[in-house]
């Protein structure tokens, strides 16, 4: 019966070792080409996504774009026709 007293390294700490020896192993290069290549073709979500399921999923709501022309001008100055409580 075996008992391993040394803790487990952190997920980080084991992370940061594999990508060291993968370099050692394979070269800085082809290890970052591998990362690029890996970020390039990562899943992507679909530009459709109905708000029900962007907001189980914990997204944010869908942006909309805006444009300069689209901003009302707001004044400080209130209507004179415009009487509160009438």
């Amino acid at each position: 019966m075996t008992y391993d007293a040394a803790p487990q390294a952190p997920v980080v700490l084991r992370l940061e070792f594999s990508i060291a020896d993968a370099v050692h192993q394979r070269g800085l290069f082809a290890v970052l080409g591998a990362a690029v290549h890996a970020w390039w073709n990562r899943p992507r979500l679909p530009a459709n996504i109905p708000a029900y399921l962007r907001a189980d999923l914990g997204l944010p709501p869908e942006a909309v774009p805006a444009h300069w022309t689209d901003v009302r001008l707001v004044s400080g100055v209130p209507d004179p026709l415009r009487r509160p409580g009438m």
